[in-house]
């Protein structure tokens, strides 16, 4: 019996190494970037399309000599070289060893990175080391790459570190995405006037996104966005406690708002185009109920988010990733509209503390944060 079987055994397994074959070749020839993003692999299958039909095109003109038809290949490889510059250049970036300089900033300073898992982690990492090295970063008065002399901000690369660690909380779920390139990353020494950005006495300006230029950041603001914790407090000592209200962040409101801009012409309204149709109603719709619930006193969203629903949609991406527990309880609809965007769920990263003491004298009560889109 034994020996009628070996034959089947013996095809069945090569059967199984020829489908085995395709799936490796595959994986070879289109592969998935270590973020998890299919864009590059995308641009191979398209360009191998285009190749495909070069070579077709080529082969079906009379009297064509046989060896030009494959020159069509090259279109292919043309198309490749052109369009998915960006890819490949990205996948250098990500395959370069993290500097460990950045790794302590970012478990030192960003919250969320301690939350993640392993592989969530390179993830970030990965998104980190492609924003610094695709996005131009310098300080009022000076490129980065000039003598601090001739700048009025000393911008350490801890900074940049943590300009990129925004931009990456909100791209962590969504390998896909591409933030623009295009625009400059300015930073200030403070606060800078709306109209005129000059930093007079009175000017209260801490970030600003313009329709098509520049990202103005006013260096105490990040500085603030990520306060430095010293180990014994965040390791859940004593006074460990989850703040009464929400920390505001400047890089998330102010790339909350470079997400809106994508694909508007200078627009930003609040939901992103990138949506489906109906899920944009639904945003709106909602938008709409969270701006009667700030005018009744009762959300937990900045009230900043009143003055247009922009700004609205900036604010409720800040609740969502520094106040989600509370923002899921008490906005749970605008919680689930958040959480399928950027694909991601922070309220279930959330480590919960039993508050031993919280404390907020009258003299912590300040200016509301200000904004400019």
């Amino acid at each position: 019996m034994s020996s009628l079987r070996k034959p089947d055994a013996a095809g069945e397994a090569s059967e199984l190494r020829r489908l085995a074959l395709f799936p490796a070749l595959s994986k070879y020839l289109f592969p998935v970037s270590p973020d998890g993003s299919t864009a590059l692999r995308d641009y191979r299958i398209l360009a191998s399309l285009v190749g495909l039909a070069g070579l077709v095109a080529l082969a079906a003109i009379p009297r064509m000599p046989a060896l030009v038809a494959p020159l069509g290949l090259a279109l292919g490889w043309l198309y490749y070289l052109i369009f998915a510059r960006r890819e490949r250049r990205r996948l250098k970036l990500l395959n370069q060893p993290f500097p460990e300089a950045f790794r302590e900033t970012l478990l030192q300073r960003v919250p969320l990175y301690s939350q993640l898992t392993e592989l969530e982690r390179r993830r970030f990492e990965g998104e980190v080391a492609v924003f610094l090295g695709e996005q131009r970063i310098y300080a009022l008065g000076g490129l980065e790459d000039q003598s601090e002399s001739s700048s009025q901000v000393r911008l350490t690369d801890e900074h940049r570190v943590l300009i990129a660690a925004s931009a990456a909380i909100l791209l962590l779920g969504r390998p896909d995405w591409r933030l623009p390139t295009d625009r400059d990353i300015v930073v200030y020494p403070s606060s800078f006037a709306e109209e005129t950005y000059s930093m007079e006495s009175n000017a209260h300006t801490i970030g600003m996104v313009h329709a098509q230029g520049p990202i103005l950041f006013a260096i105490g603001a990040i500085e603030q966005s990520f306060p430095r914790r010293p180990s014994w407090l965040s390791s859940g000592g004593l006074l460990h406690s989850t703040p009464p209200f929400a920390h505001s962040h400047v890089g998330l409101h102010e790339f909350a708002h470079v997400l809106d801009f994508l694909g508007q012409q200078g627009r930003s309204t609040g939901v992103p185009v990138s949506l489906p149709p109906g899920v944009q109603r639904q945003w709106h719709q909602q938008l709409s109920v969270e701006r009667d619930r700030l005018m009744d006193g009762d959300s937990v969203l900045n009230p900043y988010g009143l003055k247009n629903e922009a700004e609205l949609f900036a604010v409720s991406v800040e609740s969502f990733f520094q106040d989600s527990a509370r923002l899921r309880a008490h906005h749970p609809e605008l919680y689930g509209l958040l959480s399928d965007f950027f694909n991601q769920d922070p309220a279930s990263r959330t480590t919960s503390f039993q508050p031993v003491a919280q404390f907020r004298p009258w003299f912590a009560l300040g200016a509301p944060t200000r904004y400019i889109a």
